[in-house]
């Protein structure tokens, strides 16, 4: 059975702190959050538009609805966005101002086009999709997000990381989000996942950290000699 990983707080951190440097590093700092704290996948990464996160007197939702077309199971669900997220988002806004991304002569959404890709590639332009197959899936073309993965590949490349994919980042966002407290039911709607065992498998603990449980069963009980 492989060893599966979930992240921590500290790995988080690396990830955040690895990639902060450099031109894009304020985009990288939105796409780690955008992977780990919305807890997106990646190809509504890929997709989700500014409007979704925007008003367009141009403040930030602190609840939002990624909208269906963007939605990997093609339903909406609504989303969250907490204060200490905000300065991220304003820091890679400001960003994309400055290299003239998705500009429109509106004064609304802070003079952003409101279905302008939010997340671009280091060429400046949207994460492209690959088409799977001819085959539909629930009446809708399937795609992979091929160049997503591998920028959420190269993040994990500049850290410690061992044992993480590109998966993992939405995986812990779950784990995280359950050891908070949420239930089960307030799980699926969040993540859009359709049965109890999904959610379960990506919650249960990791092989990877039983040995940590162990070490800390009892641990602070002074035994006899």
């Amino acid at each position: 059975m492989p060893i599966e990983k979930t992240f921590t707080n500290s790995d988080i951190q690396e990830l955040i702190t690895n990639n902060a440097t450099g031109d894009f590093k304020k985009r990288n700092t939105a796409l780690i959050v955008g992977a780990s704290y919305f807890g997106l996948t990646r190809i509504e990464l890929s997709l989700l538009p500014l409007s979704a996160l925007m008003t367009e007197s141009g403040k930030w939702y602190s609840t939002w609805t990624l909208p269906s077309e963007c939605s990997f199971n093609g339903e909406p669900r609504e989303l969250y966005t907490a204060d200490h997220i905000i300065p991220v988002l304003d820091a890679y806004l400001s960003w994309l101002s400055a290299k003239k991304i998705g500009l429109s002569n509106l004064s609304t959404y802070r003079n952003h086009n409101p279905e302008m890709k939010f997340y671009v590639n280091d060429k400046l332009e949207e994460f492209a999709l690959t088409k799977r197959s001819k085959k539909l899936v629930n009446n809708r073309v399937s795609y992979q997000a091929r160049t997503m993965d591998d920028k959420l590949k190269s993040f994990l490349l500049k850290t410690s990381i061992q044992g993480a994919t590109p998966s993992t980042f939405r995986d812990s966002w779950l784990r995280e989000l359950y050891l908070g407290g949420c239930k089960i039911k307030d799980l699926m709607d969040v993540s859009g996942y359709k049965t109890q065992s999904t959610i379960v498998d990506k919650i249960k603990p990791k092989e990877i950290e039983l040995e940590k449980v162990f070490n800390k069963i009892y641990s602070r009980i002074s035994f006899k000699k």
